[in-house]
């Protein structure tokens, strides 16, 4: 560049003004997810802490229902407007008079962690599943892990 000449700003164009555009739409929709599942742990917080109350869990079995907790959140989060189209090819699991023993599958598990479990994901709306007094389970759940 010779001496005493400025360099020439680039102009921004068309698809670049688009791009920022996409960006702030794609920013705006991650801020409100985030606001929505503040909103939703706070919703439901209670529920939570009264299942970790309600049954004796390790302390590995309790991080563990709270990161169902979360991703049972984010699932209500990224369905609660989709269309029906949508929601019908959703994943359902369907228990009939299955014993809950049989779901214990590592040895780590407890029955009581699968209790909560399946507590926890009625508190959320997200199955209606009943443990009959002898341990069987009936009933549906979203497959949303």
């Amino acid at each position: 560049m010779k001496k005493g000449k400025k360099p020439k700003k680039r102009k921004r164009g068309a698809a670049s003004r688009s791009r920022t555009r996409n960006i702030e739409k794609i920013l705006k929709r991650l801020e409100q997810q985030m606001q929505r599942l503040k909103e939703l742990k706070e919703e439901t917080s209670h529920c939570f802490n009264s299942i970790l109350e309600k049954y004796t869990l390790s302390l590995a079995e309790k991080n563990e229902l709270e990161y169902e907790w979360g991703l049972g959140l984010q699932f209500i989060s990224d369905y609660e407007d989709a269309p029906p189209k949508i929601l019908l090819k959703l994943e359902i699991e369907t228990y009939k008079s299955k014993p809950i023993s049989d779901l214990l599958v590592d040895e780590e598990d407890t029955e009581d962690y699968y209790r909560a479990s399946f507590d926890l994901s009625n508190a959320l709306g997200l199955s209606l599943i009943k443990i009959d007094e002898n341990g069987n389970v009936n009933g549906e759940i979203i497959t949303y892990y």
